[in-house]
């Protein structure tokens, strides 16, 4: 995404109270996918190489990158498993806002 299309999705959300909340749903989603691809990247491994490794077609690596899915959590540990990784989930306290 370019620099301008970023200011204007962050334009977006400001605005819109709707459009943040789903963000804020959205984006464990994209960090757990942003954190595989790149430890896959990382690795020099191409995503055909790391299905062969799982023992699962290039499409479901591509499906699970592309983001268009919530992947499951044991696939997720499957994955990190097959580039050197451990899982590591942690739930943390929610911030208040100032004030509250």
């Amino acid at each position: 995404m370019g620099r301008r299309a970023k200011e204007l999705f962050e334009e977006l959300r400001e605005e819109d109270p709707l459009l943040q909340e789903e963000y804020d749903r959205l984006e464990p989603r994209f960090q757990v996918i942003n954190a595989l691809v790149r430890a896959r990247k990382a690795r020099n491994l191409s995503q055909r190489e790391l299905a062969e490794q799982l023992g699962v077609s290039k499409t479901v690596i591509n499906r699970l990158e592309s983001g268009q899915h919530s992947p499951r959590l044991e696939t997720v540990y499957d994955v990190a498993k097959a580039l050197g990784l451990r899982l590591d989930v942690r739930l943390v306290r929610e911030r208040k806002p100032a004030g509250t």
